[in-house]
């Protein structure tokens, strides 16, 4: 079974990335309908702002919407997005809103409707999830502090747990990861000036010491996950003119933190620009780590994949291309399986990448024992064209494939991938 040819989405121009949402209590249990999620540009009808269109049983994309509240009015989400999964099959937004900088807004709501606008949130703010459908925010606050909302998968609102650093944050963070455990001790992990810190928030209570990562500039970008027994992982990359590198930082038990380790670092390719999501790292539902970044051979942009365990980081798989390889987005399914997407951009008359002429490519992966990833055969999601900011997702019902990425003039396009060995 191949990938289904690429279909319309949206009639009109889409800003950022779409995100494609599964609600679930565990890997293999979803609990409400599937939805993309995107924001629209100005000029689309309407106006600039969150739209999604709700899976069906199939996962095939319906009808446009807006988010909008139990009596029909519209729920204005119109600055960047962000998007998690929450309890009772719903879904949390969060928007930092165009039209009063500095200040944002959460909402939530299952893909069916209606969706509740929730408190004001100040950008940057983090969202995450856990095993049993718990969301949280982190988010700073008028003073400058670091705050954490959780939402327990029994509870059906966010409550104020503890203050990620009670004396404030100065100056204010400008960039933020958070992580959840099963209990909901959170982690988050943040960048202060040239600081990388981070903070462990045990679900039962108190404020553990805050912890120097590592001294950083450039642009930063973070993510981190935090286990069941007191571990936790934090992966980043450093991007300082024209020049990256690739950081892991795994913790001992009660998550304190070794130094970091440098995975790769190398000088940018002139021509095609790696695409801003790397790294990615997942847990897969066999409670394997993977992590995935963009690396560079031989003057080309290359996919790494490797699994992480207790003993550290095993050898790094490549993916690559005869040109680039552009890594778009990692995704888990409920089979201990993963997906990898990737762009690969088409040569030019003098043999350089185009990053606007584009095909994309999917593979599925798995942690192999002891310590090492193991993906299948590329297939193609899309022909060449004018692909990118593409988004995969696993259903955890069917472990079938949702890609959503933008064609033509931004307008959204999907497919879909039936699930392994079935026709």
């Amino acid at each position: 079974m191949t990938w289904s040819a690429p279909a319309a989405l949206s009639s009109c121009a889409a800003l950022e990335a779409p995100e494609v949402l599964f609600p679930q209590d565990s890997p293999v249990h979803a609990t409400g309908p599937g939805a993309v999620l995107w924001r629209a540009a100005l000029s689309c009808p309407g106006g600039e702002g969150a739209r999604l269109a709700q899976l069906s049983a199939a996962d095939v994309p319906g009808a446009e919407a807006t988010p909008r509240s139990a009596g029909g009015a519209r729920i204005l989400l119109t600055g960047a997005l962000s998007a998690s999964l929450a309890p009772h099959g719903t879904l949390l937004l969060a928007s930092a809103t165009s039209a009063r900088p500095g200040v944002g807004q959460l909402a939530q709501g299952r893909a069916d409707g209606p969706f509740t606008a929730l408190a004001a949130v100040a950008p940057p703010f983090a969202l995450a999830h856990g095993y049993l459908g718990d969301a949280a925010v982190a988010s700073t606050s008028a003073g400058g502090a670091l705050g954490l909302r959780v939402e327990r998968y029994f509870e059906r609102r966010l409550s104020a747990r503890a203050v990620a650093q009670s004396t404030g944050v100065t100056p204010a963070p400008r960039a933020i990861s958070l992580a959840l455990d099963y209990r909901t001790d959170a982690l988050a992990v943040w960048v202060a000036r040239n600081s990388l810190l981070a903070r462990w928030l045990p679900a039962s209570g108190g404020v553990h010491p805050l912890e120097h990562l590592a001294t950083v500039s450039g642009s930063i970008h973070l993510r981190s996950l935090l286990s069941d027994n007191n571990h936790a992982i934090v992966a980043w990359a450093e991007d300082r003119e024209g020049r990256t590198r690739v950081y892991l930082a795994r913790s001992g038990a009660g998550v304190r933190f070794g130094a970091p380790k440098l995975l790769e670092q190398f000088h940018d390719p002139s021509g095609a620009t790696a695409t801003p999501v790397s790294p990615l790292l997942v847990r897969l539902s066999s409670e394997s780590v993977m992590i995935a970044w963009a690396g560079v051979t031989a003057g080309h942009w290359v996919l790494r994949t490797a699994a992480i365990d207790q003993l550290g980081i095993g050898a790094a798989s490549t993916i690559g291309a005869r040109g680039d390889a552009l890594l778009e987005d990692l995704a888990t399914g409920p089979a201990g399986d993963a997906v990898v997407l990737w762009g690969e951009p088409q040569a030019g008359s003098d043999g350089a990448s185009e990053p606007a002429e584009q095909a994309l490519f999917a593979a599925r992966g798995f942690d192999a024992y002891p310590d090492r990833t193991v993906f299948g055969a590329p297939e193609q999601v899309a022909p060449a064209g004018a692909n990118s900011q593409a988004s995969v997702a696993l259903d955890p019902s069917s472990d079938g494939a949702v890609a959503v990425w933008h064609g033509a003039e931004d307008r959204l396009q999907y497919a879909l991938r039936a699930p392994p060995g079935r026709p």
